[in-house]
């Protein structure tokens, strides 16, 4: 089984972690709600295992397939529809062969309109050029089609630790989006300004 991660998330920690769920991920990540998949896949039949797959190992994660990249485009930039409400996309699993482009076109597009976004390759086309191509457009991993279960717990391990850690730099970013100016404490005279303001750089 091709399991391979980008260099720059450390999937073997987060993956081994993420899998501790009874013990860490409950009380850990409780309050960071579901998980929204989208699936680009033009085979119905493995769209349907993923979403069944998913559907048994977790009740974090949801998943919505469309077959096309454009579609895909049009669904993380809108959000999909699921259980009745219009949902953000967190995580894009897809194909490298699709019907109007390559997945590696697909990321590409991702890549410049959310670049955050986690995207997870699941695919028939295990080469090393295709991995090499797929983690140069930015894609978070890779992952050889099959049908056993530890493929499936690979894949939903890796996507919950990718939209945790997504999750988790948003949460910093928003705590320090307060102004320079907000952050630096009133000092009563000029010296205990200056070394306040030495402090902060």
């Amino acid at each position: 089984m091709t399991d391979h991660t980008s260099s720059d998330a450390p999937a073997d920690s987060n993956a081994a972690a993420d899998r501790t769920e009874s013990t860490v991920d409950r009380s850990a990540t409780a309050d960071r709600g579901p998980i929204t998949v989208l699936h680009v896949e033009p085979n119905a039949r493995a769209t349907d295992l993923l979403e069944a797959f998913a559907r048994r190992h977790t009740d974090r994660v949801r998943v919505s397939s469309v077959d096309r990249a454009a579609d895909a485009c049009d669904a993380v930039g809108a959000g999909i529809e699921v259980d009745g409400e219009r949902v953000a996309v967190d995580c894009v699993v897809t194909e490298q062969r699709l019907g109007d482009e390559t997945g590696v076109e697909l990321t590409g597009r991702l890549r410049e309109a959310e670049p955050g976004l986690p995207v997870v390759f699941y695919t028939t086309c295990p080469s090393e050029e295709g991995e090499a191509a797929a983690f140069g457009a930015g894609a978070n991993g890779y992952f050889e089609k099959g049908s056993d279960r530890g493929r499936y717990d690979a894949i939903i391990d890796r996507i919950r630790a990718l939209v945790g850690e997504r999750r988790g730099r948003e949460r910093a970013e928003a705590g320090d989006a307060r102004p320079r100016e907000e952050r630096v404490e009133v000092a009563s005279t000029p010296e205990t300004l200056e070394a306040t303001l030495r402090s902060e750089e």
